[in-house]
């Protein structure tokens, strides 16, 4: 939600300048900086951004950039002053932040400096104060707007004890104004109520309360100093419907939530909070408890449904029973309580079923509707080129790699943050001219988007913590469904990170915010990371680089092993001309499915292109079977040669560089013209299995300790069809 919202705050403010008049873009540019700066509390605002925008629309009508930046800096610092609440618990910045901020929005040359001190906006809004008349009965006359506005919110004229005034000229026109006072009684700043003659509310360019001076970390208090109850409310109407319904307690304002976080009750009081629904209790009770203090906690809507705060509370059922309500505040922790039984709701009772559909699995057992999967691999093996014949398996519906495609054709998007889109475009058109796949087939199906320039960071850290990019992740959501689309690979995901990828909590929000993404789309989403060094053993789940959080949030993940051209011959039996380019995909977390029961191997292998260029592409690869054409009694009659050179004291030596290696009766036995690297892979599968067993030997010629290989588990007459 104020991803969105944020969105349409920038695009409003900047086609407002956009199509100012002359005489009118100053202060139009104003007016958006000061929207910007309203809601530049909000998740997934991008403030440096929306300033630039803003001062490239303020440049394209004229306006010269220190004017603008100076413009932007006045708006947008009285905007944080005022901050929107949009209802969805963001809270605003505190003053402390919002200096922060000004001085690194300076930094950056986005807005000047701010050439006002503080204490100078403290003038002014005092000068302010005093042009505005003290409402009283003997100005009533003349603060009749206000007066108005008052009644019409069933709030009396008696209750502002002379601490309210009234202008008759704020933002164009009447307002009800409130000072905000600091620690020692000084006024600091105002809060204007805009209103009309009527009494009614009104607004000036979108806004309906302007703030002059600083009223961060100051309030508005009516009643007893002296009072021992404190009640705390977070706008002025419902501080001073608090007073009418409890004349004897201190009613404090702290105008809006950030000041209920910043307020220090006097040691020893009894607070009450006046609660709006979107407030967290707890938070604010954490903050600013201590010091012997007792919290209470009124929450209106739980006493009507139809009520958010004090004064509409005190509209629909009067001031005897605000007070009531008042008296009847529950304790801090059953406040507490209440606020997590609300918010959390657990646990849920289950309901007994079997009826319950399918996992929606998209490609193989890899990639699933409405979960997050990840592939790491070492650079330079294959896993790009695997993931682009994937992505076409999936558009075009064909089982490319012998992997079930499982709803036909489907919409794909490639994301790849490493390489140049030129280089991207030539890998997927070689494995189309591979496997011959037409326009028609792939047309409005695959979508794509590379380059070191692309902007994609789910979640960065800085000196505030880490935060999610909400507006993308929006923005991504609405794109997908707009495409439909079905799955979406991320390649390499530490180019999605602005994060220390070793930090869980830091690798969890990342992961979480693609997940949002799935959830919200039902799509299928792959990350492509990297792995660890391996120092020479296969890479698993423990070597996929960076926090452990990541294989934890996704529900599959697969580990791509490079295979040598020795232990592709060796071990595997290939031949020669077809051992390069060979890796291994295995599972290295399966979740929602078995592990596979055998390997899977894939091959690079190049594509000759119109312009004489070869190009790599994934494809299918199985390793030749080593047991094509070996019987059990070939195996056999091999334990026999084995078992009588043993016998003659000339046993068979491990070593192929010995004139009695044990390969030599491997050939002899099956009688057959056996290449070496396929007798080499056979006596590597029956050492495993322990068909043969390898011993310490020492030659009695040459005194030298040596390995003999001899039977391990004889097969039997029966196993050899004898």
């Amino acid at each position: 939600m104020s991803g969105a919202y944020w969105d349409a705050v920038v695009r409003n403010v900047v086609d407002d300048l956009s199509t100012a008049g002359p005489g009118a873009r100053n202060a139009q540019l104003n007016a958006g900086a000061f929207a910007l700066g309203r809601c530049a509390h909000l998740p997934g605002a991008d403030i440096d951004a929306a300033l630039l925008q803003l001062t490239q629309a303020g440049e394209q009508i004229g306006l010269r950039p220190p004017e603008i930046r100076a413009t932007m800096a006045s708006g947008f610092r009285r905007g944080t002053d005022s901050p929107r609440d949009i209802e969805d618990g963001s809270m605003p910045f505190e003053p402390p932040a919002i200096e922060r901020l000004m001085r690194r929005l300076a930094k950056a040359r986005l807005i000047e400096a701010d050439v006002e001190d503080v204490q100078a906006k403290i003038d002014r809004a005092q000068a302010k104060l005093k042009s505005c008349v003290t409402i009283t009965p003997d100005t009533a006359q003349a603060c009749r707007p206000a007066l108005l506005y008052l009644n019409g919110r069933g709030i009396s004229a008696r209750a502002l004890d002379g601490q309210a005034a009234f202008s008759p000229n704020v933002a164009g026109g009447p307002a009800l104004v409130f000072p905000a006072r600091d620690a020692d009684g000084q006024v600091t700043g105002l809060q204007a109520v805009l209103v009309d003659a009527d009494g009614e509310r009104r607004e000036h360019k979108g806004v309906r309360k302007f703030s002059h001076g600083r009223i961060a970390g100051s309030t508005f208090q009516i009643g007893p100093e002296d009072a021992v109850d404190v009640i705390l409310a977070e706008g002025p109407e419902d501080a001073l419907s608090a007073h009418m319904a409890a004349p004897t307690a201190r009613i404090v304002c702290t105008f809006g939530k950030a000041g209920l976080r910043s307020y220090t009750p006097p040691r020893g009081a009894s607070v009450t909070i006046l609660a709006d629904p979107d407030l967290d209790v707890s938070t604010v009770i954490d903050a600013i408890g201590g010091g012997g203090t007792a919290f209470r906690v009124v929450r209106f809507d739980r006493l009507d449904g139809n009520c958010t705060d004090a004064n509409e509370y005190l509209q629909a059922h009067g001031v005897e029973a605000l007070a009531t309500a008042i008296v009847g505040a529950d304790t801090a922790e059953d406040a507490k309580a209440a606020e997590a039984e609300a918010k959390y709701d657990w646990p849920t009772p289950w309901q007994f079923t079997l009826d319950v559909p399918p996992r929606r699995w998209l490609y193989g057992d890899h990639l699933v509707r409405g979960y997050v999967s990840v592939l790491a691999s070492a650079g330079g093996v294959g896993k790009t080129s695997m993931q682009i014949v994937e992505a076409l398996s999936l558009a075009t519906g064909r089982d490319l790699l012998g992997e079930t495609v499982h709803e036909g054709p489907t919409n794909v998007w490639l994301v790849n943050l490493e390489d140049p889109m030129e280089e991207l475009t030539r890998r997927i058109a070689a494995a189309c001219r591979y496997y011959g796949i037409k326009r028609e087939e792939i047309d409005g199906r695959l979508f794509v988007d590379a380059g070191r320039d692309l902007r994609m960071t789910f979640a960065r850290s800085g000196r505030d913590g880490v935060t999610t990019d909400g507006a993308m992740t929006d923005y991504m959501i609405s794109k997908i469904s707009e495409n439909e689309i079905g799955a979406v690979s991320i390649d390499p995901w530490v180019a999605a990170l602005g994060i220390n990828e070793n930090d869980n909590a830091e690798m969890n929000l990342a992961v979480g915010a693609v997940r949002s993404v799935a959830d919200a789309t039902d799509c299928a989403i792959s990350l492509v990371h990297h792995i660890r060094k391996a120092n020479g053993d296969q890479a698993g789940a423990d070597h996929i680089r960076g926090a452990s959080s990541l294989l934890g949030a996704a529900r599959a993940a697969r580990a791509i092993n490079k295979i040598t051209q020795e232990q592709a011959i060796a071990e595997l039996g290939v031949p020669e001309d077809q051992s390069l380019g060979i890796f291994r995909v295995d599972n290295a977390k399966a979740n929602l499915t078995l592990p596979p029961d055998k390997a899977v191997y894939r091959r690079m292998v190049g594509v000759q292109m119109p312009s004489g260029e070869y190009v790599g592409v994934c494809t299918a690869f199985s390793p030749p079977d080593l047991f094509d054409g070996i019987t059990a009694g070939d195996t056999l009659r091999v334990q026999r040669l084995i078992h009588k050179a043993a016998q003659e004291d000339v046993p068979y030596r491990k070593s192929s560089r010995a004139t009695q290696w044990v390969g030599h009766a491997v050939s002899q036995a099956i009688d057959a013209d056996v290449a070496p690297a396929k007798v080499r892979a056979l006596l590597k599968s029956w050492l495993a299995s322990g068909v043969l067993a390898e011993e310490p030997y020492k030659d009695a010629r040459s005194g030298r300790e040596t390995t003999i290989i001899v039977v391990g588990e004889w097969v039997t007459r029966d196993e050899a069809g004898l």
